[in-house]
């Protein structure tokens, strides 16, 4: 059955009238994008430096996040779930969401629609047992063509890996629906450039930039706004104070709702935002 794409009807508003939705997701992976040469040898300086996410940097990003008073959402491997289960019990226990992001940060579009079935079944059933609650919302490590046909038949409730609109959006197949949750190609990855390179002044002024455009552009219509972080990029010292910068500019304005990937995709499908201008898409 061909997927649908749902857009938005044009009267979309978000809780108490607020400007903006702002949404914070973290990509939680470790050293697993670190593979082995030919030799079977790792990089020990890059792995490392993949590890101190879950090892360290997660604690100073909940405190910022903490600091702030804000909510945020963490796209978990599921093979991060299983080493550090204390990390996703700090989670949890801040209130904050945890969704899935592979087992062990797999390049979907490697993989055959078999096995990309069984990363998303087994990184959920970890996620459950750690969290002690189902993953509803999934983000891949490069989307494949069979992803969203596999979340929508596992009932997952939003996907976050588009790059093509401003807002939400529904991807529906027969009475199955799966809300879109776009991203913006600014996160942590990109305006560092690496794990132990880029200016955290420059990647300020980026963030701030496309916050900017958008709370501009919310005197028109209520606007989203995402950002994509990795807690080992974006924890160490001096980074973690740039996270801070941004979080505390956006909440200096008013109108501006924080909210989880599932609050805004319970919202979005709740209010009906999408039951219009539909079109048939052909997924790539």
């Amino acid at each position: 059955m061909a997927l649908q794409e749902l857009h938005s009807n044009g009267k979309i508003q978000w809780p108490g009238d607020a400007r903006i939705a702002v949404f914070l997701s973290f990509d939680f992976q470790g050293g697993e994008d670190v593979k082995p040469d030919k030799n079977g040898r790792i990089n020990h300086e890059e792995y490392t430096q993949g590890e101190y996410g879950p090892n360290t940097g997660i604690y100073r990003i909940l405190r910022v996040l903490a600091s702030h008073e804000v909510k945020a959402t963490f796209l978990t491997c599921g093979g991060i779930a299983e080493r550090y289960p204390e990390a996703v019990a700090a989670i949890i226990a801040q209130g904050h969401e945890v969704a899935g992001h592979g087992y062990h940060h797999e390049v979907a579009r490697d993989l055959s629609k078999d096995e990309e079935r069984d990363v998303i079944k087994r990184t959920t059933d970890m996620i459950l047992n750690r969290a002690q609650k189902r993953p509803s919302g999934w983000r891949s490590c490069t989307q494949s063509p069979n992803s969203l046909d596999i979340l929508l038949e596992q009932g997952y409730l939003w996907n976050s890996n588009s790059f093509s609109h401003d807002l939400p959006f529904i991807w529906q197949s027969g009475k199955k629906k799966l809300v879109e949750l776009p991203r913006q190609p600014f996160g942590d990855g990109r305006t560092y450039g690496h794990r132990d390179s880029g200016n955290p002044n420059d990647t300020l002024v980026v963030w701030k930039g496309m916050f900017d455009q958008f709370y501009e552009e919310s005197s028109l219509g209520p606007t989203f706004c995402p950002f994509q972080f990795h807690p080992y990029i974006s924890s160490r010292p001096g980074r973690a104070k740039t996270l801070s910068d941004i979080i505390g500019y956006m909440k200096s304005h008013k109108g501006v709702w924080f909210a989880t990937g599932s609050e805004i995709a319970h919202w979005w499908l709740e209010k009906g935002f999408s039951a219009a201008s539909e079109r048939v898409s052909k997924v790539a």
